[in-house]
Formats: structure tokens, C-alpha cells, sequence
């Protein structure tokens, strides 16, 4: 009895100095007592939120492993070990100290929530939501947990729902991240003037907020002002407050600059100095790759995406992706087709471009919404979820694509219905509305029977071009086929094989337009592309690059420019790195 009340003394005398800010005594004062008393796990616990007060992670973490071997069925300190362990880059562990904190205490939504963040930060998306879907019912109003599962969300494209959930954030607490969170998904939606002002609002409260002067640059991009991004990124990226991400994305809209010298030396000072978790360079590593590009040194703008690509989470399973496609090959078969559920829905307006990323997807969006009665509506992802929510609206055990055999033409009415009430609601009046999800083409057998008079469309360019230009972008980690030459290969080779499926089966239902062809003959093959979406023509569809609506994948600043053919054969500058990938993917060169 007398040591428990010695340990209580000591912890708070040792609270009364770190909270007057004098962490130094704190800690002699607890280091005093453990050597007195060393299996005080208390004490230890204690020492570690002391160290973490000092900014000394990597110590905590270890006064705070002791003290849960001492004490492994004490869920608050197993969840102070899981931050400490977290801050000082040790992400796995982290991970696993919050699962243990589930397991010792399942009804506690703040170790659901920590799990989430966790797994979350190890780019383990699917894992996070789900515990972060667990805290959301643990804990109905904590902000914190609705804009993790918006960023979750987001992170794997699926922004309809995340904005839901990054509402409800904005609505329990109206703070710089849950801002931030609103206008990135915003953006992501193509609502561009709301996003700005979102980002606006976030950087009133948190005017050194990283992520709000990247999210407002980018948004400024997004939206044609590539001189309020540059004025918005330039007075941070020299100040103490610059971040990886924002020496990053200033870096990117320096590549044409005649000052990108300086902006590489910036970068490399960075990566050389840089201490902190590897993963946080990512988007720099890919920056400095498009400078050394637009510099002409291929072989140090190579080993930059390299070094970038090797920073994504490495979770694409190969086998697993072609077993994928080949099961949705065998369920919409030839044959088949004729036999499968389909909507009686007649509305001709949806317009669904599909294909790889960076195949030209946003250069054909362009051309159609450039039309007065068209509009584009960028890449949704309601289709997409539609289709794997199927099982649940069917009561039904199989996912997609089996679950599609079970459906009816009620049920394919009803998803009509909901997408074309989204189509109504972001583009009102318009004839034809164009949707250019790439990723479609996973669904786009289903997306026929669902949408049986919207026009189809298969934007293709080189497979190297292609294929090269998906593993130098900083795609979102949804694309993690592209993190190595290998995986592109692997993900290209199935790509082809179903849209080969899907034009045997689709017949002239499905547009074919090759990249390389409009580019060298823009009216002619634009005004086949108009013809086949049902609309006359009209000039000011090749006017496209003067539009105003907000454009956030990767092509943002080139869909600015009239068309050009710059970045046709760019991989034969890289060709000496690209072996894998030429033998690969030889038999459809």
C-alpha cells in the first residue's frame, strides 16, 4: 500500500511540473522512482506521456512497451503506446497495440478510432473503415471519426459516400481539418467554387494549415487560376511551415518554369535532409522526377519516379486482379449476355467513358462537355458502388460479379433511377452527361443492362504511353497496379483481355477512340466522337481547353491547352529503364 501511494505521489507531483511546462523535472522525477521502483507500470506510463509532451516519441514508445508488458489489459495506456509508437514512424506496432486495445475493451469507440487512424496511415484503407465504421456507431458524434471515414473514402475514390460523412464532420465541428476533408472531396466532385471557399474558411482559422494551402492551391489549379496556386504555394514553401506535400505540389507547377533549376535544388536539399516516415515523400520523389523529365535527364527523372512508386503501400495482388476479371469474363459471357437482367430505363443522356488512366479519358470529357448541350461530371464513382452494394439490395451471399445474375429488372430500374437523379442534379437540362470513371470498364457489361441506351466509349492510347505515364503520375493509392512496371503489366494485360471481352459482346454499342488518332486529326475524329453521343456538331467542342469547370485528375493542366501531341512516344525517352515493361506487353505493341 505504502509503494501504490509513493507511485500516486510521484505521478502527481510529476503532473503538476509538466503541466507548468517543466518537463525536465518531470522526468527526473519519475526516472528517480523507477530506479526505486521499476515495475511501477503507472510510473512508466506516466514517463511516456512525459516524453511524448517533449517530443520524444521514439523514448516514449519505449517506457510506454514496458509498461503494457506489465499491464496488458490497460486499453488507455495500450492506446498512449499506439500514438507514441505512431509519432515515432513505427507503424505496424502501432497498428497492433491498437488492436490489443479492441480486444481488451471492444466497447471503447476511442480504441475503434485509434485502430482506424492506424490502419488508415499503413494505407490500409478497407481495414480502417472498418474499425472506423465501428467507432462512428460507438460514437455517433465525434467529428474525428466521420473525416477519417471521408478520407478513407476518398482515398479509394469513392467520394459519394465520403461526403456524407465529411458533412456530418464539418456540422459536429467546424474546424480547419474537417474543412479541409469537406473541399478536397468537393473538389474531387467537380463543385470547385465551393471547395475554394471551403479551403478559404479552413486557412481563416488555421492560416499555416499545410493541408489548407495545398488543398486551396490545388483547387485554384483545378479551376484554371494556375497564377493564384503559384501566389498561394509561393510565400509558404520558403517559410518554416513547408511540407514534403507542399514543396511537392509547388514543385509540379514549376516544370515548365525557366526557374525549375532552383525548384530541383529545393527538392533534393529535402529528400537529402529529410528524417521522417519515407512514405511522406512520395509526391516529392514524383515532383523531382517531372522537373529532372522537363530537364531532359531521363535517367535521374526515372530513378525519382522510382524512388516515389516505392513509397506507395504494396498492396496490388496480381493473381488475384486477373482471377477478377476473368470471373466477370465468365458471368457476362457472349452467350450469356442476352440472358441477364436489364433496366427498361430509355434515357440516352449518360455519356461512360472508360479505359486505363492517362489514356485520354479527360481530353474526350472535354471535347463533349465543350458542346452547349452536353456536360461533363467527371469521374463518379456511383456506378461503382451501385454495383458493389448489389448482394445488399438483392439479399444475396455473392459479390459482385455474381450477384449481377441474380438480379432483376426491378432492381436495375432502381439503380437507373438513382443515377440518372445525380445526372439531374449536377448537370439539369443537359442532353447528354458525361461520366468518365476509367475504372468503369470493371463494370461496364452491367452498366449496358443498367443504362441500356447510354452511349459507351473505350478511350485507347500506346500501351507504353499508358502504361508509363500511370508510374510517372502520383496516382491515388486506389491505383496500386501502378506502383511498379511489374503490376502494370500484370493490371494492362487484363485491362485488354476484358475490353476485348467487352467489344466482342458489345459489338457497335461500344466506341473505340485511339488518343494518337485524335490527336493528329482533332475535327474530324471529334465530330465522330459528337456524331456518336447523338448531338450535332458544334464548333466549340474543339474550344474545350477554354472552358471554366473545375478538372481534378491528373490531366488538370493539360486539358488548359489547346490539343497538343508533346506526349505521344514518351516512353521511348525512358526506354533503356522499360524492358519489363516492352516485354511485357509485346504482343500488343
Amino acid at each position: 500500500m505504502a509503494t501504490g501511494m509513493k507511485s500516486v505521489q510521484v505521478i502527481s507531483a510529476a503532473r503538476s511540473l509538466a503541466a507548468s511546462g517543466r518537463l525536465p523535472e518531470a522526468e527526473r522525477v519519475l526516472r528517480h522512482a523507477l530506479a526505486g521502483e521499476p515495475g511501477s507500470w503507472a510510473m512508466l506510463q506516466e514517463l511516456g506521456a512525459v516524453l511524448r509532451s517533449a517530443g520524444r516519441a521514439r523514448e516514449a514508445a519505449d517506457a510506454l512497451t514496458q509498461a503494457a508488458r506489465l499491464r496488458p489489459d490497460s486499453a488507455p495506456l495500450l492506446l498512449e503506446l499506439s500514438r507514441a509508437l505512431a509519432e515515432s514512424s513505427q507503424l505496424a506496432p502501432a497498428v497492433s497495440a491498437a488492436e490489443r486495445a479492441t480486444r481488451v475493451s471492444p466497447g471503447d469507440g476511442g480504441a475503434w478510432r485509434e485502430l482506424g487512424k492506424r490502419l488508415h496511415a499503413l494505407g490500409r484503407v478497407g481495414e480502417a473503415g472498418s474499425a472506423l465504421s465501428k467507432a462512428a456507431g460507438l460514437l455517433p458524434g465525434d467529428a474525428e471519426v466521420r473525416r477519417l471515414l471521408a478520407e478513407g473514402l476518398h482515398a479509394v475514390g469513392r467520394n459519394a459516400e465520403g461526403l456524407e460523412h465529411a458533412r456530418r464532420a464539418a456540422t459536429l465541428r467546424r474546424g480547419a481539418p474537417e474543412l479541409v476533408t469537406l473541399a478536397l472531396i468537393l473538389l474531387a466532385r467537380g463543385h470547385g467554387e465551393e471547395a475554394l471557399a471551403a479551403f478559404d474558411e479552413a486557412m481563416r482559422l488555421a492560416p499555416e494549415s499545410p493541408e489548407a494551402i495545398c488543398g486551396k492551391a490545388r483547387a485554384a489549379e483545378a479551376m484554371g487560376n494556375k497564377a493564384l496556386a503559384l501566389e498561394t504555394l509561393g510565400r509558404a514553401v520558403r517559410g518554416p511551415s513547408c511540407t514534403n506535400a507542399m514543396l511537392a505540389q509547388y514543385a509540379a507547377l514549376c516544370v515548365s518554369s525557366p526557374d525549375r533549376g532552383a525548384v530541383i535544388d529545393l527538392c533534393r536539399a529535402r529528400l537529402r535532409d529529410f528524417g521522417g516516415n519515407p512514405a511522406s515523400t512520395l509526391q516529392l520523389w514524383m515532383s523531382l522526377g517531372s522537373l529532372l523529365e522537363a530537364e531532359g535527364d531521363y535517367a535521374g527523372a526515372f530513378d525519382a519516379y522510382r524512388r516515389g512508386k516505392s513509397c506507395y503501400p504494396q498492396t496490388f495482388r496480381g493473381e488475384e486482379h486477373t482471377a477478377r476479371v476473368r470471373e466477370i469474363i465468365g458471368v457476362f459471357g457472349r452467350s450469356d449476355m442476352g440472358g441477364l437482367a436489364c433496366s427498361a430505363c430509355d434515357d440516352a443522356r449518360a455519356v461512360i467513358i472508360v479505359g486505363m488512366p492517362r489514356s485520354g479519358t479527360t481530353l474526350l470529357e472535354q471535347i463533349i462537355a465543350g458542346h452547349p448541350r452536353a456536360a461533363g461530371v467527371g469521374e463518379r464513382d456511383e456506378m461503382l458502388v451501385m454495383l458493389d452494394g448489389l448482394s445488399r439490395r438483392l439479399g444475396v451471399q455473392t459479390s459482385f460479379p455474381r450477384s449481377f445474375l441474380s438480379a432483376t429488372p426491378e432492381v436495375l430500374d432502381a439503380m437507373a433511377r438513382e443515377y440518372l437523379s445525380m445526372l439531374d442534379r449536377l448537370a439539369p437540362g443537359r442532353e447528354r452527361v458525361v461520366d468518365k470513371m476509367p475504372h468503369n470498364f470493371l463494370g461496364l457489361g452491367a452498366i449496358a443492362r443498367v443504362l441500356p441506351r447510354a452511349t459507351l466509349v473505350h478511350s485507347r492510347r500506346h500501351p507504353l504511353d499508358t502504361c508509363f505515364s500511370c508510374f510517372a503520375t502520383a496516382l491515388t493509392t486506389a491505383h496500386d497496379y501502378s506502383t511498379s512496371l511489374s503490376n502494370l503489366v500484370v493490371a494492362y494485360r487484363a485491362y485488354r483481355e476484358l475490353m476485348a471481352h467487352w467489344g466482342s459482346v458489345l459489338g457497335d454499342r461500344l466506341v473505340e477512340m485511339e488518343y494518337e488518332k485524335l490527336v493528329a486529326e482533332p475535327e474530324a475524329e471529334s465530330r465522330r466522337l459528337i456524331g456518336a453521343v447523338g448531338l450535332a456538331w458544334d464548333p466549340s467542342c474543339l474550344k474545350f481547353h477554354e472552358g471554366k469547370r473545375a478538372v481534378v485528375t491528373a490531366s488538370a493542366s493539360q486539358v488548359r491547352r489547346p490539343m497538343y501531341d508533346s506526349s505521344i512516344g514518351r516512353w521511348r525517352r525512358f526506354e533503356p529503364y522499360l524492358s519489363e515493361l516492352i516485354e511485357g506487353l509485346r504482343d500488343y505493341l
